[in-house]
């Protein structure tokens, strides 16, 4: 059992106000057992046909490179919807309270 402290309280936002999401070695990782013997070549164009362009050497330094340091949310969500899992899951975010944030739209 995590203890109280041990638990990030996390703000839920639309993804359409999100600009990037930051990126880890260890997301990297997650990425890559997530893949599995999919190439990265049938990666990028599963995501191209969720209209997500990128290309097979970006998302190989996203699992290998320190370089890079953030991803669109668009990217991390067609990951996830290739990969068939959660956005938590992709992000390990294992011990995370999520709590929405109780804004009113803009008038």
């Amino acid at each position: 059992m995590t203890s109280r402290e041990e638990v990030e309280e996390v703000v839920m936002l639309p993804l359409s106000e999100v600009g990037s999401i930051r990126w880890t070695d260890e997301r990297g990782d997650k990425m890559r057992a997530l893949r599995g013997d999919m190439p990265l070549v049938t990666l990028s164009k599963k995501l191209a046909e969720l209209k997500v362009e990128i290309s097979r050497q970006y998302l190989n330094r996203m699992e290998t490179n320190t370089e890079v340091k953030s991803a669109s949310p668009e990217l991390v969500t067609g990951l996830c919807k290739v990969f068939g899992c959660t956005l938590a899951e992709l992000l390990c975010l294992r011990s995370t309270k999520i709590v929405q944030l109780g804004v009113d739209k803009c008038n």
